[in-house]
């Protein structure tokens, strides 16, 4: 049975998180104070320290010692109320995981689970290594020249595929309804409402990940702030972690949107059915700090190249550039041959820091493959 020291100033909240680690199968070493925490890790050698944040003391500050006297033991926060800024915050400091509330335990066992296979690198002496008789050398030699050919073989099989891929314009995916498009700085991430999943493309438009949805049905992505974001059919805008399970963090209801983009402050959206364009910052709540009437006919993909805002007219298969001032006024319009003959309805925009990117969906809907297009670069 591991054993766990845990720092709680508050007496009830101490009880039940000691219990909760308990009936995960824990054995806990409860400590009122920080002194007390410190002197428990020299004497009881805990293989984890579980901190709540709270009245009493701050977790940060508790981490830091922690850290300080331990810096290879494995330590998660429990948070006292939900709050994704400060779990950024605890992350960044060192924090192996954050359990936020309400403290149940399923989410408890796993975080104290995931965090002790996470502990530090040990160290052991290695005793001088003997010479290598030579068939071993020769052995190794050979491995290595056999290694070097294959990597040399499978970087150019890649490089040619990239350079076919820098050729071709426009791609058929294997899905069939698009609802977004998203580059996340090294990827182009595709959303399709119906698989209720999110692709990532390489180069050639190839699928190299999925991240699938089993109780929310995503229809827009988009990427910043350390974090990646998700806006559902049911209008919640959904804040995620960018880790291997992509772990959501906040969740903000009533945000309707036909695309988002983040332009290093603000984060923008556009509500295709009110076919208005919102500035939030980032705060608890998603603030809107500005709302625009869309200078079209309506949104269905937003982007930001680093010095504008472009949206994607869907009916009008064009995109348009905002005035940052007034963003209802458009400064600039370019047609999208692409779509000139109707047989795709665009359904997302993306800038990889060259180009830009559309999806399109077959025209009659579910009668063929969803189509990736690469347009010129921004004129």
């Amino acid at each position: 049975m591991a054993t766990v020291g845990m720092l709680c100033a508050d007496p009830a909240r101490r009880e039940r998180l000691a219990l909760l680690a308990g009936e995960c199968g824990y054995s806990v070493r409860p400590a009122a104070r920080l002194t007390e925490a410190l002197e428990l890790l020299r004497e009881g050698r805990p293989r984890l320290m579980l901190i709540a944040d709270g009245p009493g003391h701050d977790a940060a500050v508790a981490l830091r010692e922690v850290l300080r006297a331990a810096p290879l033991l494995p330590v998660v926060v429990a948070l006292e109320r939900r709050d994704s800024a400060r779990a950024v915050v605890l992350m960044r400091l060192g924090a192996a995981e954050v359990v936020a509330p309400p403290w149940t335990k399923e989410a408890l066992r796993g975080c104290l689970s995931k965090a002790l296979r996470l502990q530090g690198t040990s160290y052991s002496l290695a005793r001088p290594a003997r010479r290598a008789k030579l068939p071993y050398y020769l052995l190794a030699v050979g491995l290595f020249v056999a290694a070097a050919l294959g990597k040399s073989a499978v970087e150019r099989r890649e490089r040619l595929a990239a350079e076919a891929a820098g050729r071709k314009v426009q791609w058929d995916l294997p899905t069939k309804q698009p609802a977004g498009l998203a580059w996340d700085g090294r990827a182009l991430w595709s959303v399709d409402w119906f698989s209720q999943s999110l692709y990532v493309h390489d180069a050639g438009a190839e699928v190299r990940r999925v991240v699938h949805f089993t109780a929310d049905t995503p229809v827009g992505v988009a990427f910043g702030a350390g974090a990646a974001w998700t806006a559902m059919a049911s209008g919640v805008l959904v804040k995620h972690m960018t880790d291997a399970k992509w772990t959501a963090v906040d969740r903000y209801p009533g945000v309707a949107t036909g695309g988002m983009a983040f332009d290093g402050l603000y984060l923008w959206t556009a509500d295709a059915k009110a076919k208005r364009l919102s500035k939030r910052i980032l705060d608890s709540r998603l603030t809107v700090v500005g709302s625009y009437p869309y200078p079209g006919d309506e949104p269905a993909g937003l982007a930001w190249d680093g010095k504008a805002l472009w949206s994607l007219d869907g009916p009008g298969r064009q995109l348009v550039r905002h005035n940052l001032e007034r963003p209802d006024e458009a400064l600039d319009r370019l047609p999208l041959p692409e779509y000139g003959d109707g047989a795709y309805r665009p359904a997302g925009l993306a800038w990889d820091g060259e180009r830009f990117w559309t999806i399109g969906e077959k025209r009659p809907p579910n009668t063929g493959a969803a189509r990736l297009f690469r347009h010129a670069a921004r004129p």
